[in-house]
């Protein structure tokens, strides 16, 4: 295999890794918190939206350093001569680290030699050093900020589009799920149903007419109809599912089915309609990662404003020294030598672009307090509709159970008396299809319920919690 083929293989074997749909165990069962985590870890548009992200995170850095540099090696060379025919070499190589907010300091060694009419050949060895800083309320800082500031917001707008882009996707991964596991049972019971009737007209035991055996047969017909629809359904749901989760194949069986009964002590639903709403609002407020993410914006913005009010002042001062440790002119050594020197540069700010950077912070800090203000409202509102509807909604599932027993003690009532002569079809035909309506509406309206519960985790940030999401 030559270099161009292996480095072929290789790109497409990475390249298959990292954007195929991933495999999972056929056995693997799958419930709402490993869905949440399969979801964050494959799911494409999260991934596109993390690299979005760090790409920010990797320019704001970038910009950052561009001011708090480290040289590990400056060399200096420099060479001069007049027109008596004296002529000088300066050379110096050294390190210098800078700070964000303008200080710096650096070291470096160096040779001074230079070779006169008069005087003859000098040399000078030395070290030296400098040091930079900004004092009292410099703007130095302020001044380097307001310049990152297209970084910054970018940082700000590719973090909420992540945060955004984890919450709508596994909504959406959950949504299919509970879609699923509820149609499902229709799905089943419908079979169910369809088998009842088939094993009727079957029974060689059971004597029946041949109007009848044609009205249940078109029944059995109306029930594959039915089952069929849901089929399609189904395979919708699936494959929407496995986009969602960037998995190749999920089988319906792998769905963990959830079983509603009200009865039990720890209900699925029941913290959301027992809990006061404060409480639930609290979690909320706690799990949601954008809030935390505008706090910090709402921090960068108070900071400029005070670094802004503070900063009418550029006071920026010098330090530093040289110590010759070797010196020879004339033909003669000399002795060691140190020199010391300080310095200091005051320069008062433009006070209109002072103004316009309190302004400006100011506003951002308002809209931050608005966009907060207004986001808490929603949260509040949603769950208060959300846990409403809830609520009611398991009333009607415990009216329409209690029903669905009511026409199944009917639907068997009738059977008996059909089967003994008592009874017509049409009769026990009107009583199956009840029975069957009412076991449907009370699935559906598990799903309804189970949409519910899958919203309150959406606005109360239950995601964040399973994933441990912190930026």
């Amino acid at each position: 295999m030559n270099k161009r083929t292996a480095l072929f293989a290789t790109c497409f074997l990475i390249a298959r890794v990292s954007f195929s749909q991933i495999s999972i165990e056929t056995d693997m069962m799958l419930y709402p918190e490993n869905i949440i985590r399969l979801t964050y870890n494959q799911n494409d548009r999260i991934k596109a939206a993390y690299y979005e992200l760090e790409s920010a995170k990797s320019n704001f850095k970038l910009f950052e350093s561009e001011y708090t540099q480290f040289n590990p090696l400056i060399v200096a060379p420099k060479f001069s001569a007049n027109s008596d025919g004296d002529y000088a070499s300066d050379m110096t190589a050294g390190m210098k680290k800078e700070f964000f907010d303008g200080s710096s300091i650096g070291v470096a060694l160096g040779t001074f030699n230079d070779w006169e009419q008069n005087t003859g050949h000098g040399t000078i060895n030395f070290i030296e050093t400098e040091i930079g800083f900004p004092l009292f309320s410099s703007s130095r800082t302020l001044e380097r900020i307001i310049k990152r500031t297209f970084e910054e917001n970018e940082l700000y707008t590719k973090n909420l589009d992540y945060v955004d882009a984890v919450r709508e996707n596994i909504l959406n991964a959950l949504e299919q799920y509970y879609d699923l596991v509820p149609r499902i049972k229709i799905y089943e019971m419908l079979i169910e149903y369809r088998k009842e009737l088939i094993n009727l007209l079957e029974d060689d035991s059971i004597t029946t007419t041949n109007s009848d055996r044609e009205q249940i047969s078109g029944e059995i017909t109306n029930l594959n109809s039915k089952i069929t629809g849901w089929e399609i359904t189904l395979y919708s749901l699936q494959l929407q599912m496995q986009r969602y989760m960037n998995v190749e194949q999920i089988q319906l069986v792998q769905l963990t089915k959830i079983e509603i009964d009200f009865n039990e002590p720890g209900y699925v639903g029941k913290y959301y309609i027992d809990e006061i709403t404060d409480s639930i609002f609290n979690k909320a407020l706690n799990n949601d990662t954008e809030f935390k993410v505008l706090g910090i914006i709402k921090k960068n913005a108070e900071e400029k404003k005070r670094l802004a009010e503070k900063g009418k002042w550029d006071i920026y001062a010098t330090t530093g020294g040289r110590y010759n440790f070797y010196e020879f002119t004339g033909n003669m050594q000399q002795g060691n030598f140190l020199t010391a020197d300080a310095g200091i540069k005051i320069k008062i700010n433009d006070p209109k672009i002072l103004r316009h950077t309190i302004a400006k912070a100011q506003a951002d800090i308002n809209a931050i307090d608005y966009t907060i203000a207004d986001r808490r409202k929603l949260i509040k509102s949603d769950i208060l509709q959300l846990k409403d509807a809830l609520t009611k909604k398991k009333e009607q599932m415990i009216s329409t159970t209690t029903s669905l027993q009511s026409w199944k003690r009917i639907y068997a009532t009738k059977k008996e008396s059909y089967l003994l002569k008592e009874e017509s079809v049409d009769n026990y035909i009107q009583a199956f299809r009840s029975l069957v309506s009412t076991h449907e509406t009370l699935l559906q309206l598990e799903n309804n319920y189970l949409d519910l519960i899958r919203d309150l985790d959406y606005v109360c940030g239950e995601y964040f919690a399973v994933i441990n999401l912190t930026n």
